[in-house]
């Protein structure tokens, strides 16, 4: 007898749907069968709404009208520098647009909602990170982060919502343009033989390759709520834990080009030495485990911009 293909025809609402993530994520999901809509503010698809994740009667009418049964909560104000200076703002959008996505969900009932979280809500607590370390945030990017979970436990806890809350380590890949990003910024300067910047250098911090970060989405959407238990939280890491002084020098290696690193001395405000996760618990409990390397996923993601660059810098 074959075996049913859990997303044909599911209803799937992919918040964030035109960022890095949510595109990757919006690909698989449509391969896989799912009936797959987004929101976006960039998107060009024309399964994506152009509405802002602010707007609860907006998000309720696409939720109503599309008959949502699976959420994907991934629209954020994704980078810490937004919040340092725009504070404000990160925190208004990140946790309305999280609130609203909960309570449109709890008001129809989906069946799960999956809410993207961070693993830099951790803070300065000792690595590896583990799922039961309380929050430690300090500036405005994960502390908005930290509420957003906080509130998401709350509706699951107090209206029995089926949310789950994954907490990722810095991702990459093909088809990241925020050139604030470590990876996209240095690739960009090496493509256009530039020296690359680097402030400070002796941070370190896991990288996690897009299609590993993909693979752990589908499996929280597809695993049954029962197998999840009271463990809403889970990290998801690689173990690919590098400075950012060694990944700029992994990528100028790889490039053959003799270019010298252009070395500013400060580093930024509250910056946290080392962060990486345990993810023993995602292993354990849903089988997951990251299949690519830094150099294997680096030698996938260089091509990329080598092809799309002139593209997205027009």
């Amino acid at each position: 007898m074959k075996k049913r293909n859990f997303w044909n025809k599911k209803k799937v609402l992919i918040t964030g749907s035109g960022g890095f993530v949510g595109t990757h994520l919006k690909e698989k999901l449509r391969k896989l069968g799912a009936d797959v809509y987004g929101v976006s503010r960039s998107s060009s698809d024309k399964h994506d709404y152009k509405e802002n994740i602010t707007n609860l009667s907006a998000v309720e009418g696409i939720i109503k009208k599309n008959r949502i049964q699976i959420c994907y909560h991934l629209a954020a104000e994704a980078l810490v520098e937004s919040g340092q200076s725009d504070p404000y703002n990160t925190f208004k959008n990140n946790i309305t647009g999280a609130l609203n996505v909960l309570e449109c969900s709890r008001k129809y009932n989906l069946e799960k909602i999956i809410i993207a979280s961070t693993s830099h809500v951790y803070g300065d607590h000792k690595p590896p990170y583990l799922e039961r370390f309380s929050p430690r945030p300090s500036r405005p990017y994960e502390t908005s982060k930290t509420c957003i979970d906080l509130i998401a436990q709350s509706y699951a806890n107090t209206f029995s919502l089926p949310v789950i809350i994954p907490r990722f380590v810095n991702t990459y890949g093909p088809g990241d343009t925020n050139f604030n990003r470590l990876i996209p910024k240095t690739i960009k300067s090496i493509l256009e033989n530039k020296p690359p910047l680097m402030w400070g250098g002796k941070a370190r911090r896991d990288y996690l390759y897009i299609d590993d970060v993909i693979s752990a989405y589908t499996l929280l959407g597809e695993t049954k709520m029962e197998k999840f238990g009271k463990n809403r939280i889970y990290n998801f890491g690689s173990n690919n834990i590098y400075s950012v002084q060694e990944i700029i020098e992994i990528l100028i290696k790889m490039s053959g080009k003799d270019l010298e690193i252009v070395r500013k001395k400060d580093e930024r405000d509250f910056e946290i030495k080392i962060q990486f996760s345990s993810f023993k618990k995602a292993n354990r409990i849903l089988g997951w485990s990251p299949k690519f390397s830094i150099d294997r996923g680096l030698l996938l993601t260089i091509p990329w911009y080598k092809k799309n660059l002139n593209k997205i810098i027009k």
